[in-house]
């Protein structure tokens, strides 16, 4: 576009020199002053030609500038080099994702909680719903812990089960005594270690974390027993309720390290960094 202007222009300089050259042969002479002004006429007109075709050339030599370097001046201008400009990119774009890591984190803990919480709730209301109808029925009647009247059937699941009930309704003396029975009558049974830790459970309840630490560490005694990693938590519950930080600090990377798939990680994990 640029050189087809540029052609035209020479074009048309051409064409008026031949026609200032033609019409000054074929014109009669004229007086001297009359002949300086048609040169100096024409030489600015020629003068014109040129600072179009110069100003022509300039155009076409000066390319305009890219968006690449339009942002690389701009930058030059407020002191940032290129790779400053691309580091501070690379930062911004990795504190938003540690922020939105750590914002998912603690929605999954929140989430985590909340879960341990429902299940309290249901246990409680299944508790509840049990009560009213021993009570609708006239057959409500709470053991007596001292008399050690559990009405007992003889069944090892079966008594287990009665035991748990009473944990689980917050009756935690009745549930240690006939836990401590079942454990007396038959200590090798698939279902002993579960009532070693409830016994610690329910002296937790009751707020003796001396006693509950002593019950939790002979869970381990059992070799086989499936309560171990949640023994483990409530060691670090104990010592961490009887404000023995470092202790309580122990039991929980004890259990990080020695139960790696446990479903309590994660809460000894929370709990270590409330320490």
């Amino acid at each position: 576009m640029k050189l087809s202007k540029l052609s035209r222009i020479i074009f048309l300089l051409v064409l008026g020199v031949v026609f200032i050259f033609g019409c000054s042969s074929n014109q009669p002479k004229i007086n001297t002053e009359q002949e300086t002004a048609e040169k100096n006429q024409n030489q600015s007109e020629i003068d014109e030609l040129f600072g179009i075709i110069n100003e022509t050339d300039t155009e076409t030599e000066t390319e305009p500038a890219t968006q690449e370097q339009d942002d690389a001046e701009v930058l030059e201008l407020l002191g940032i080099t290129k790779k400053q400009s691309e580091q501070a990119a690379v930062q911004e774009t990795s504190q938003a994702d540690d922020q939105l890591k750590n914002e998912i984190d603690t929605l999954e803990q929140r989430l985590a909680d909340r879960d341990a919480e429902i299940a309290d709730l249901r246990s409680n209301v299944a508790a509840k719903d049990e009560e009213i109808g021993n009570l609708e029925t006239g057959t409500s009647r709470k053991p007596d812990a001292s008399s050690g009247d559990f009405n007992l059937t003889g069944s090892f699941k079966q008594d287990y089960q009665l035991a748990l009930q009473e944990y689980n309704n917050r009756n935690y003396k009745v549930a240690i005594q006939m836990f401590e029975e079942l454990l007396a009558g038959n200590s090798s049974h698939s279902l002993s270690d579960n009532c070693r830790y409830w016994i610690g459970e329910s002296y937790y309840g009751l707020g003796n974390f001396n006693q509950a630490i002593i019950e939790f560490t002979k869970v381990f005694s059992f070799t086989k027993s499936n309560k171990m990693d949640a023994a483990q938590l409530k060691l670090g519950l104990c010592y961490l309720r009887l404000d023995d930080r470092e202790k309580a600090a122990q039991e929980f990377e004890r259990l990080i390290s020695d139960y790696p798939d446990s479903e309590f990680v994660e809460k000894a994990q929370y709990f270590l960094t409330k320490l």
